[in-house]
C-alpha cells in the first residue's frame, strides 16, 4: 500500500499488530521510505510511501508529491481500508496511486447540472483482482454527489461492463443513505445487484471484516 493510509489500515494490510505497525513505521520513516501526515489529535497519522519508498516497492504508482490536504483525509483513509480489506482476504489489487497511472481505466463523464453541460475525466478509486484475474473497479462514496454526476459515473461503469472491460462495479459507501442512492442510480443505469454487476458495501463493514481477516491470519500463523 503506497498511498496515504491510517497506521491501523496499513497494519491490517501488512498483517501486523498495532505495536509492530508503529515499530515498522518508525523504522521505515527513519530510512526515508515513508512520510507521515499528522492529523487531528486522536486520529493518528496518515502514512504513505516516499519517492524512494515507491521505487523500493517496485510498483508503477504516482508518488504523493505533498502531504494530503485535510479535505482528502477521510477519502484517503476509506480507500486504504478498502485496500486493506482486499489484502487481508488474500485478494490482489490495484491501489489508488497505481490506478492514477492506468490509462485504460480513465473514462469521460458527461452530465448536465445547474443549467450547464459538464465534462470531467474519471477513474475508479482502486480495483480488486478477482480469482479469474479480472479487475473489479471500486468506487469509495463518502459524500453525496449530485444525482446527475452520480448517474454519469454509473453509466460509465455500465458501459465498461457492457463492453466486457469489467465484470461489475463495487461501491463502498459511508452510510446506508448513500448506499441506497447508489443502488437506485445503478439499477437505472442498467447495473444489477441480482445479476452481479453491482455490489454495494458499507465502509464500517469493510473495516470490521478487514480487521477480522487480519486477526485470523495472524492467529493461523502462530
Amino acid at each position: 500500500m503506497v498511498g496515504p493510509a491510517s497506521l491501523d489500515a496499513w497494519g491490517v494490510a501488512m498483517g501486523w499488530g498495532r505495536t509492530a505497525t508503529y515499530s515498522h513505521g518508525l523504522r521505515l520513516r527513519r530510512a526515508g521510505l515513508v512520510e507521515w501526515c499528522p492529523r487531528s489529535r486522536g486520529e493518528g497519522a496518515l502514512v504513505y510511501a516516499s519517492r524512494a519508498g515507491v521505487r523500493a516497492c517496485g510498483v508503477s504508482a504516482a508518488v504523493v508529491a505533498r502531504a494530503p490536504m485535510v479535505v482528502s483525509w477521510r477519502h484517503c483513509d476509506a480507500s486504504a481500508w478498502t485496500a486493506a480489506w482486499l489484502t487481508a482476504r488474500g485478494r490482489g489489487m490495484v491501489g489508488p496511486r497505481e490506478m492514477l497511472l492506468r490509462r485504460e481505466w480513465r473514462g469521460e463523464l458527461y452530465w448536465h447540472e445547474r443549467g450547464e453541460s459538464r465534462r470531467r475525466g474519471h477513474r475508479p478509486d482502486l480495483a480488486g483482482r478477482l480469482p479469474d484475474g479480472r479487475l473489479l473497479p471500486i468506487e469509495v462514496e463518502l459524500t453525496g454527489k449530485s444525482a446527475a454526476r452520480l448517474n454519469a459515473v454509473l453509466q460509465l461503469h455500465a458501459g465498461w461492463v457492457a463492453a466486457g472491460r469489467s465484470p461489475a462495479v463495487m461501491y463502498v459507501c459511508a452510510d446506508e443513505q448513500l448506499a441506497e442512492r447508489v443502488r437506485t442510480a445503478g439499477h437505472a443505469a442498467g447495473l444489477s445487484i441480482e445479476q452481479g454487476t453491482l455490489r454495494v458495501e458499507l465502509l464500517g463493514k469493510i473495516q470490521r471484516e478487514a480487521i477480522d481477516a487480519a486477526r485470523d491470519e495472524r492467529g493461523a500463523g502462530r
